[in-house]
């Protein structure tokens, strides 16, 4: 088989596989793709995955392609508990949580997770899975600090990154739902734990539906709208 030789983000798609395995197509050839999350695993049965995905792969064997997949809020865990071949296709992998990939020399730290705004109007195990959250694990669960990434992945973001349209933009969600604003502020100051003990020279999300580049002292962030690609390459991601 042929090498591959660059590594492509993909921001959220929501079950939109026939549109990846296009873009894929259309776009890539040799590469290790990341999709951030929110892929879609668990809205239909077993079957309906089997037949997408299996075209799916056929696309990425076209093209010499790999899918790493992390767990968005709009995914069921439990297909995410361990790294796993979904029904044996070999060239995608779903992660899991805190999953380390070594790719074109490159050290990548893949976190998926994160709370979704709507979940008051959610169906509890068809369209919202508890659990849904991102999961930080500890120092003596996970050594961070003895670590150093070129690249963490995640779903949703750290506050460093700034303020992202505030909270005014979820202000009927928030009325709807008691502990929501809580819930989120506790969460990314959970992801800036993460951050603080990583560092790294980048760091790629999506979740937020947006194309959004900022800094923070070394690193920089950019977040993936929907259906988006990027280069990764030499420390940053480039279009």
């Amino acid at each position: 088989m042929k090498e591959k030789n660059q590594i492509v983000l993909v921001g959220d798609i929501h079950g939109a596989y026939a549109t990846l395995g296009y873009d894929i197509k259309r776009l890539h050839k040799d590469a290790y793709i990341i999709q951030v999350g929110d892929f879609g695993m668990g809205f239909h049965k077993p079957n309906y995955y089997l037949n997408e995905l299996t075209e799916l792969s056929m696309a990425l064997t076209k093209t010499n392609c790999h899918l790493y997949v992390i767990r968005g809020n709009h995914d069921d865990p439990s297909y995410f508990t361990e790294t796993n071949n979904p029904f044996g296709i070999t060239n995608i992998t779903l992660l899991a949580d805190y999953s380390e990939l070594e790719l074109l020399g490159k050290s990548i730290l893949c976190v998926g997770g994160a709370i979704s705004v709507d979940r008051f109007h959610r169906i509890p195990n068809k369209s919202w899975w508890d659990g849904e959250h991102f999961n930080l694990k500890l120092d003596h669960e996970f050594p961070y600090k003895d670590k150093q990434y070129d690249l963490v992945v995640t779903h949703t973001r750290p506050t460093c990154c700034g303020a992202i349209k505030g909270f005014d933009n979820i202000k009927k969600w928030c009325d709807q739902d008691a502990d929501l604003k809580n819930d989120l502020i506790e969460e990314a100051q959970l992801v800036d734990y993460l951050y603080v003990h990583t560092k790294p020279a980048a760091w790629c999300y999506g979740h937020f539906h947006s194309t959004i580049i900022t800094e923070y002292e070394s690193t920089l962030f950019r977040c993936l709208d929907i259906d988006e690609h990027y280069l990764y390459h030499h420390n940053e991601i480039k279009h």
